[in-house]
């Protein structure tokens, strides 16, 4: 039987970095819908100022 392992010890080594081209950037891409009224427009701009 082996001895357990340390629980600490998975956190002494970093993992392998991610190089800039593997990462994925995500776009919305549907069209943002006509601007109705003064509410939606409010509306619009709240959700898309998240980001």
């Amino acid at each position: 039987m082996t001895a357990p392992e340390e629980p600490r010890e998975r956190f002494r080594t970093l993992p392998e970095p991610v190089r800039p081209e593997d990462a994925v950037e995500t776009v919305d891409a549907e069209p943002a819908r006509p601007v109705e009224t003064e509410g939606d427009e409010r509306d619009r701009f709240l959700r898309e100022a998240g980001g």
